[in-house]
């Protein structure tokens, strides 16, 4: 369904009329998705990055559970359990690197979000509760990944922990 004001579908190639006469889905995607919406003018590519956070997120969890099922949560076996996940799960190597590296990414897809919504004002009432639940979501994702980064229990993992307590 589209706007009683908006164009409707007019294939000007011989082939797409071709192929919208045999089979109208270009007709129906064009009709459901296409021109037939309204869209504000200040629409960019800064609105896409929540639903990139939203796709690394998904990703983490994936990851992330996954590698749970395969972690010991034992200060004395935790960095073993590491070892067996890079050496012995299939492809656990690559899971623990997606993660990590996934976790790099999200934060930089967070920040890049965190900026358009300081650039354009999203602070500004009457949205000022939805700023303060991102940023109480920013420091819970903040303290997750200190969590996930003291998992491991090696070197790096034991002196970040000294350092953050």
């Amino acid at each position: 369904m589209s706007f009683p004001w908006a164009e409707h579908y007019a294939p000007k190639h011989p082939f797409m009329r071709y192929v919208d006469e045999k089979l109208p889905l270009p007709r129906l995607v064009y009709n459901a998705v296409g021109a037939g919406y309204p869209v504000p003018r200040n629409l960019n590519y800064f609105w896409n990055f929540g639903v990139l956070a939203g796709a690394a997120l998904a990703i983490q969890i994936v990851t992330g559970i996954v590698l749970a099922m395969h972690y010991r949560a034992d200060a004395g076996l935790a960095f073993d359990s590491v070892e067996h996940i890079m050496r012995d799960v299939n492809a656990g190597w690559f899971l623990r690197y997606a993660h990590a590296t996934g976790a790099s990414m999200f934060f930089i897809v967070v920040y890049l979000h965190i900026f358009r919504g300081l650039y354009y004002g999203s602070y500004k009432p009457p949205r000022e509760v939805v700023w303060l639940l991102g940023l109480v979501i920013f420091l819970l994702m903040m303290a997750t990944a200190f969590m996930g980064y003291v998992l491991p229990w090696g070197q790096m993992s034991f002196w970040g922990a000294k350092v953050i307590t």
